[in-house]
């Protein structure tokens, strides 16, 4: 426990070391897109690798990639349903605040520094929740509220996911593991320096983008967007620990998973969607800080 608590409290500060560097104008926070160019290029495609390797596929891995795609179509129409009387920005607002899971560079930085077991099971989940962000999710948006902004297929998501190198090296690994290939100790050590800088760079990078300024009424509209999210989160991550009959360290990534920040991808199409950017950026930082303190609460009671 109380290495968990020590890890976090890293965390912690080396979000406010990076949000201190930007306020004194020694970085800034468009800094912040090299280091998520570093991120999702080099260190966790490394992370992935290293997680993955020697990883035997079995169906419990499917059923996670289905559990991504079925806990975000679900999170989805529930925001969809909760603000149905509202305006087309609004009610896209509610549902993309609800569905969509920030995995690469939160979720597997902070859960590589405590179960590495765990990085297959939240890659194949993530694999799921990939497919519903780069496109499912604005299609099932622009039914439910009458719309036609995303100009997606699923075709043309499909051949998106692979511009994602997250996502490929998820693809490529499985693979490997299907065919029982392991990369050999000399390989993978390259993997282990590229992998090791991950969390450090992750964190860093959410400092840089932390932003807390906001008028009182997004304030009010975001607490309430929120709020929402993590009760039904709470809830899903209850219902992942004690009724699925899966290993102990599934249910432990399902609850952290379910605890997880908005995803970034969610984040950009809710200011696509016709909302405010100060009104997102507030939301995804304050949802990051959220994230890591009940994720952490929860590694603090299961273990």
């Amino acid at each position: 426990m109380l290495g968990v608590l020590l890890q976090s409290l890293q965390f912690l500060l080396v979000i406010l070391v990076a949000y201190l560097f930007k306020k004194a104008e020694i970085l800034k926070s468009t800094d912040g897109i090299v280091l998520q160019k570093i991120i999702l290029n080099l260190t966790l495609p490394a992370t992935i690798v290293v997680g993955f390797n020697a990883v035997t596929v079995e169906p419990i891995l499917f059923i996670m990639i289905s559990l991504g795609l079925l806990s975000n179509i679900g999170l989805v129409m529930i925001g969809g349903y909760l603000w149905r009387k509202k305006d087309a920005s609004n009610q896209s607002l509610m549902m993309f605040s609800q569905a969509g899971y920030n995995i690469g560079n939160f979720t597997i930085p902070f859960v590589q520094g405590f179960f590495p077991a765990a990085i297959p099971f939240i890659g194949s989940f993530d694999m799921g929740n990939a497919l519903m962000i780069f496109g499912g999710t604005p299609m099932l948006v622009d039914k439910m509220t009458h719309q036609d902004r995303s100009n997606k297929n699923i075709f043309r998501t499909l051949l998106g996911l692979f511009r994602s190198p997250s996502f490929t090296t998820y693809i490529i690994m499985f693979i490997l593991a299907l065919a029982s290939i392991v990369l050999p100790e000399n390989v993978l050590s390259v993997f282990h320096l590229f992998s090791s800088g991950n969390a450090f760079l992750a964190m860093f990078m959410v400092g840089l983008y932390l932003d807390i300024a906001i008028d009182s009424e997004s304030l009010q509209k975001v607490m309430t967007l929120l709020f929402t999210r993590y009760s039904i989160g709470i809830v899903l991550a209850l219902l992942f620990y004690f009724f699925l009959p899966l290993p102990d360290i599934v249910r432990l990534s399902l609850v952290l998973l379910a605890l997880a920040p908005i995803g970034t991808v969610s984040t950009i199409n809710i200011i696509g969607y016709g909302n405010e950017r100060s009104l997102a950026s507030f939301l995804a930082s304050i949802s990051i800080i959220v994230s890591l303190v009940l994720m952490t609460l929860a590694l603090v009671f299961i273990l």
